[in-house]
């Protein structure tokens, strides 16, 4: 049987220890931002992990498509090893979650758009 390969928009689950500070940690689902082909390439996957403490914060991204009422912390993205924080697949994304995020994202990082022109 061929290894599974994250890719974009899968809900997937990831172990985030050892943490550091304010970092979110556990074994946790995570919602993937990075391209099969990126993540096949490097090991590695960017992604956002998922919370079933809702805080009502803007940079949360509501999913409705696990056991439990859950968010997307759009603000704690991270890139790690997808081999090594034992990934394996839960689910697929509702349509919209992907472009809510990324849409949080940009003014985190100080941008207008997803794309210049």
């Amino acid at each position: 049987m061929a290894q599974y390969i994250p890719k974009r928009n899968d809900i997937i689950w990831l172990d985030f220890e050892p943490v550091k500070g304010k970092e979110i940690g556990k074994y946790r689902p995570a919602l993937v931002l990075s391209s099969k082909e990126y993540n096949q390439q490097t090991g590695l996957l960017i992604c956002c992990p998922i919370s079933t403490s809702i805080r009502g914060q803007a940079t949360e991204v509501p999913v409705m498509n696990l056991d439990k009422p859950s968010v997307v912390a759009s603000s704690l993205i991270q890139t790690l090893s997808w081999k090594d924080r034992n990934a394996k697949k839960i689910t697929t994304a509702e349509n919209s979650v992907m472009e809510d995020v990324l849409l949080r994202l940009i003014p985190l990082i100080g941008a207008e758009s997803l794309f210049e022109e």
